[in-house]
């Protein structure tokens, strides 16, 4: 997910008694399954508690109209009811479904007996409303694949070909395919932009924004809005003034030209920053954009409160992209796997890859993976961290001192310390 699990728990016993058992045994559930849901329930848990911090906060509160919003806010100042929502891109994925395409691709040449890597996919377009990758339906990819591209691997494998070149130009698709089984260890493509909101009202975050609008929140009087999170939707990735979509702004303005109900929007995007380290480091952050009708005179006090609860949120350690993709699997996230310090007397490692290590789910060696198995199937060099205990032992030092450095809640590991000692006649020459 986007925010470290530590975080996340924490928040969840923030607001426990706020909410209920009942109502954290639902979030919990949803929080516990892995799919797109568990993005949604990731946002109302932060976004619940840091309103919590800031002022007085009631979740699905009954109104006169029968109505339950997710939260009713007072602190003094002002009073308002919104609902917490999530966007992403998950239809236009489904309609649009080159992840499969290639992964059904890469399954055929691993049965084939072709190395990994050194696969190109490019795939066309067809123009109208929105951009549509010229493509099987996603239900009929797998048989397209065996039946079409298939026998065209094989026959130009068995005529011995250096590079093998498939095209597709017809009613069905247009994709371009070249395997070099003496290439690059990665695969590349291209396509398409599908994601980008070309139309105001024919979009994700649009379509989103319209659910809450015209359900609950249609009948709730006083000041009403509707809190966006960012489930990875490229509606919300930039704001793309000039390169012909349009921006979230726009988007959440044209909802409010359309609902007379809704009084503010309030878009959590998730964007992507430089830190300017050595070597530059990246990050990602939270940016809010609150949109309201021009003149509206609570601007300034719903601005202060959003900015008050923007103080309370944990800081992301994925993208949009990488939290959704996740969310998605099973078990979780990586800690400091693959990560490391050290110097002559000591060496800092993951404790969960430590704990791994030990448990013989995984060597030093595979580099911190999360597909151990993939991993090894196109192995790297031999890890500094092996190294180091390798020198350690040829030496004959053991360690003097084991210690564990505690990881913060933005953080999904810990640290676990050798202090090494001086050199151990129990496993070296006497002297």
């Amino acid at each position: 997910m986007i925010f470290a699990r530590r975080s996340i728990q924490r928040r969840l016993d923030g607001i426990r008694e706020l909410l209920g058992e009942k109502e954290i045994a639902k979030l919990v559930r949803r929080l516990n399954n892995p799919g797109r849901d568990r993005m949604a329930a990731m946002w109302e848990v932060v976004v619940f508690c840091a309103l919590a911090k800031c002022g007085d906060l009631r979740h699905e509160e009954p109104l006169a109209s029968g109505s339950k919003p997710d939260i009713l806010y007072e602190d003094g100042s002002i009073r308002f009811i919104a609902d917490v929502t999530c966007v992403s891109d998950e239809g236009l994925h489904e309609r649009n479904p080159y992840e499969e395409l290639v992964r059904l691709i890469n399954e055929v040449k691993s049965r084939l007996r072709l190395p990994a890597g050194g696969l190109d996919v490019r795939v066309a377009a067809r123009r109208d409303v929105r951009t549509t990758l010229r493509l099987p339906p996603r239900k009929m990819l797998q048989e397209f694949v065996q039946k079409e591209i298939r026998p065209l691997i094989k026959e130009q494998m068995d005529a011995r070909v250096s590079q093998i070149r498939i095209m597709i130009d017809d009613d069905r698709a247009g994709i371009e395919i070249t395997i070099d089984p003496a290439g690059s260890a990665f695969s590349s493509g291209s396509f398409p932009s599908y994601d980008a909101p070309t139309d105001l009202v024919s979009n994700p975050l649009y379509n989103a924004m319209k659910a809450k609008a015209s359900g609950q929140l249609r009948d709730a009087g006083g000041l009403t809005g509707i809190i966006v999170g960012d489930g990875d939707s490229a509606a919300l990735g930039d704001d793309r003034i000039g390169l012909g979509a349009y921006s979230p702004k726009q988007i959440a303005e044209e909802l409010l030209r359309q609902y007379s109900s809704i009084d503010f929007v309030l878009l959590l995007a998730v964007r992507e920053g430089v830190a300017a380290t050595v070597p530059p480091r990246s990050y990602s952050f939270v940016h809010p954009i609150l949109v309201m009708r021009q003149g509206d005179g609570r601007r300034n006090d719903l601005a202060a409160v959003i900015k008050r609860m923007m103080q309370e949120f944990p800081m992301p350690t994925n993208s949009a992209a990488n939290g959704a993709r996740r969310a998605t699997e099973s078990g979780y996230d990586l800690g400091h796997h693959g990560g490391y310090e050290m110097s002559d007397d000591r060496i800092r490692v993951s404790a969960r890859e430590l704990m791994e290590v030990l448990a013989g789910i995984r060597t030093f060696d595979d580099g911190g993976a999360l597909n151990v198995e993939a991993a090894r199937r196109n192995p790297g060099p031999q890890s500094e961290i092996t190294k180091a205990f390798l020198r350690a032992l040829k030496k004959g030092r053991l360690p003097s001192n084991v210690s564990v450095v505690p990881g913060g809640d933005d953080e999904n590991d810990n640290w676990i310390e050798f202090e090494l000692g001086e050199r151990d006649p129990a496993i070296s020459p006497f002297r």
